[in-house]
Formats: C-alpha cells, structure tokens, sequence
C-alpha cells in the first residue's frame, strides 16, 4: 500500500483498502424487526437504495457501535470498525437467540473498499464497476448528491453493494463478493489507481467528523455525544430500540452537553484513543475531555476528542501528557443543534 505525508497529498482518483472494518449481517425471517429493536436508525424505513448512519447502544443508551447500515439482496449489513464491532456482533447474537435471525460476521465474504469520486469516473474503474453492478446506476451513484436527513444513495447487485459517503472527500463505499474482489485488486496491483491502507480513511473519517468508538470508549458515550444525530443517524420518531429511552431523554431534555471534535496536527505525534486534552482557561488549563480516534500519516496527525459542545474553533487545547502540542478544534462539517421535535407527549 503507497504510503502518504498529508491529507491535502492526495490525489484526486485514489481508493482505500478497508481492512480495519468488520461487516455483520443479519439475515432471516425476523431479521428486519429484531434489527429494529437494536439500533437507532428506522430499519421499516431502509429500503434497497439507501444506506444509514446508525448507532447501537446498550440498555443503558452507552454506544457500542456506530457506523453504516444497509442492505444486500436478503441481508442487513451492519459496517463498522473491528473493535466496535465485535462487541456488537455479541449483543446481537445474545439477544438474536428469541428471533429467527442469522447474525454472523461476514467481513470474510466481503472486499471493503472506499473510491474517491474522481477515481470511479475513471474509465477502468467506471468500466469494471459497470460490469459489476449496472453502468447506469453506477453513472447516477457518482453522479449524484446526498439526500436530506442522511439518506446515503446506494446500488447492488449480486456481486455487493456500493454507497455514496458523506465525508468531506467525496467517495463510494464498496462491497464486493469475491468475483469483484479480485478484479478491483487487479486495478491495484497494476497501479491503475493509488490504494491507501485503512489509515488514509480513518483520517478521511476524522476529518469528516465520522466517530467511531473503540477500547475503553465502548458503551461510554450516548450517540448523541458523538455527533451521530448531527449523521442523521437517530430516528427519534421510531419506535422502542435497546437504549431509546436514554438517548430520547438526552435530546428532549436538553441532558447532553458534549460533542465530538476534530484536530490536525501537522507532524506525526504519539497520541492515543483515551489520552486527556486539556482546554485553556486564561492562564490555567482544565481537562477538556478524552481522545476517541486517531489517525497518524507520514507527516500528519487526526483526532477526534469528546469535549464540551460549546466548544469553538478558537479555543486553544493541549495534550495532557505532552503540553508541547497545542491545537485549535477544526470546524464542524455539519450542524449539531437539535430541531424541533414533532412528538407530541400525552398528558391526561
């Protein structure tokens, strides 16, 4: 894999191997209506052109995953990172054994990759995805925007699926089956376009503003402290899921007062998931909250922190145990203030 010293490095037709990723799926009679009870996305509402950001919780409203959510022919397709994931994929499978549902981790029978806009249009590539799906959905999937509230657009076939992704650089996530697998390989290995490890797409998340939970960080967050409401990744209007009372409670009476941030710094630094970042207050400093993902290129370091969200961009933080590094959070990509709920509560 070609290695890379920044983001802004890039070229504009790249893809990225998604090694780090697990892919559950749930398939079955009952399938679709025990997904409904576990995660915060309205899975009645998922049809077969949509993807969804999704978060899933314990009883207690703590994220254990988050996410993308979608179909394939007759499964449901849970993507997330490994660790994540392999705490969900126990939960379900406890709590699956009352339905008729199979929930299995697939990742072996999937090649998970992300392909910049640029590089679909390509004519290899737009080809080999054309062969793979269908040349016309293909030229409306790169052609196209995202929807409101969240609705990614997306394709399949019998040989996986394919999403547009709403990072802050423009791309596709793709499924394939083996078939696909080795013909996207066979692009790679002839250098038809630059393929970046997992890393290039952690730090392309970061950016974006994409918090995964990972170590000591699962079930220790409420979704909404990670922005996945700001991902259009909470129905608030759907019925009963594991957590829903918590997380409901946490919107509607105004509870939650933290959000999810991102920091570049320009060097490569020794920064880990659950470090301390201090905020300054004058001429002393406070904890301001703890490091949730990192990702570390050549010449150039992303985080995301968990801190207050009245955070702004002009509030200087350190490292806790590197006062040496100082950094300003980066802008927000999208809003995190809560709309007007339409749920009426019934007094008597």
């Amino acid at each position: 894999m070609t290695s890379i010293a920044a983001l802004q490095n890039l070229p504009h037709e790249f893809m990225v191997k998604l090694s780090n990723s697990m892919i559950i799926s749930l398939q079955g009679e009952q399938a679709d209506s025990y997904l409904q009870g576990q995660i915060t996305v309205n899975i009645n509402k998922l049809d077969e052109k949509t993807a969804r950001h999704f978060a899933h919780c314990d009883n207690k409203g703590k994220t254990w995953s988050t996410g993308y959510v979608t179909r394939h022919l007759s499964k449901l397709l849970l993507i997330t990172n490994d660790d994540a994931g392999s705490h969900s994929l126990a939960q379900l499978n406890k709590y699956g054994v009352f339905s008729k549902v199979d929930i299995v981790d697939d990742t072996q029978a999937y090649g998970a990759y992300f392909i910049s806009l640029d590089a679909a249009k390509t004519d290899k590539v737009n080809v080999l995805l054309g062969q793979l799906f269908s040349s016309d959905e293909v030229a409306q999937l790169v052609e196209g925007d995202i929807a409101e509230k969240g609705m990614l657009p997306k394709i399949e076939s019998e040989h996986g699926v394919a999403f547009l992704a709403n990072t802050t650089r423009k791309g596709i996530v793709v499924l394939l089956d083996e078939i696909g697998t080795k013909q996207l390989n066979t692009l790679i290995e002839t250098k038809t376009v630059a393929c970046y490890s997992h890393v290039v797409f952690d730090a392309i998340q970061i950016e974006s503003v994409h918090a995964l939970v990972q170590g000591e960080a699962v079930a220790e967050y409420v979704p909404q402290m990670i922005n996945v409401h700001g991902l259009h990744g909470i129905d608030f209007d759907k019925g009963c899921y594991m957590g829903q009372e918590v997380v409901a409670r946490t919107r509607f009476l105004g509870k939650n007062k933290r959000a999810a941030y991102s920091f570049k710094l320009e060097e490569k630094v020794d920064i880990k998931p659950g470090d301390s970042l201090e905020k300054q207050l004058g001429e002393n400093w406070r904890i301001a909250g703890k490091v949730l993902n990192v990702a570390s290129l050549d010449n150039e370091t992303w985080f995301i922190a968990v801190l207050n969200n009245d955070t702004t961009t002009e509030d200087l933080h350190r490292l806790a145990d590197n006062n040496a590094i100082t950094c300003y959070p980066n802008s927000l990509p999208y809003s995190i203030e809560q709309q007007a709920s339409n749920i009426v509560k019934k007094r008597r």
